[in-house]
């Protein structure tokens, strides 16, 4: 049955999801093209949809700029900080809208700083996905909320939530249309 194994392939890829912590992202400044490839492949295995369209654009970046959810580049060129941003922009716009996305990074930046607060990000998601479709055996349990840093662990909660439900709903679609192939 090809569809189980599908399902299973898209669970064990989430579960291999390793977002890069604050210190493993580039710590030289790099130019557009190379924020947009790294930003699209440090965050191809968080995408909801799994259609055509591109996650992250050049045209994007600019716009995220002139809504100053970003620094703007300096000599064209855009250093850590903008890069774990956008990172977190380009998940959580999955889920959420631009202005909310805006005063969550705020709210987060203003309580601790960017470093901690884009690592922190960083864990929950990936003890989120854990938590949600690890395997039984493991002792995962997420964190007890803590109020400095709830806005992050119920927005990975909700963009795990919506990704495994795409994923499933996805799944059963397909089997249906394999189910009806095969009855005909």
């Amino acid at each position: 049955m090809a569809t189980a194994s599908n399902q299973s392939d898209w669970k064990k890829t989430l579960l291999l999801t390793s977002l890069p912590r604050w210190d493993d992202l580039p710590d030289i400044d790099i130019y557009m093209d190379q924020l947009v490839t790294l930003v699209e492949r440090y965050t191809a295995t968080l995408r909801v949809d799994s259609g055509d369209t591109k996650i992250i654009t050049p045209s994007m970046v600019n716009n995220y700029v002139k809504l100053k959810l970003i620094p703007a580049p300096q000599k064209k060129k855009y250093c850590r900080t903008q890069l774990a941003r956008l990172i977190v922009i380009t998940i959580l716009k999955q889920v959420f809208d631009i202005p909310s996305i805006k005063a969550g990074i705020e709210f987060q930046v203003s309580l601790s700083d960017s470093k901690t607060a884009y690592n922190y990000f960083c864990e929950h998601i990936e003890q989120t996905i854990h938590f949600f479709i690890g395997s039984r055996d493991e002792e995962i349990q997420l964190e007890d909320l803590r109020s400095d840093f709830t806005p992050i662990q119920m927005a990975c909660t909700t963009l795990v939530a919506k990704l495994i439900t795409e994923k499933e709903l996805q799944a059963l679609l397909q089997q249906k249309t394999d189910d009806g192939e095969r009855s005909s």
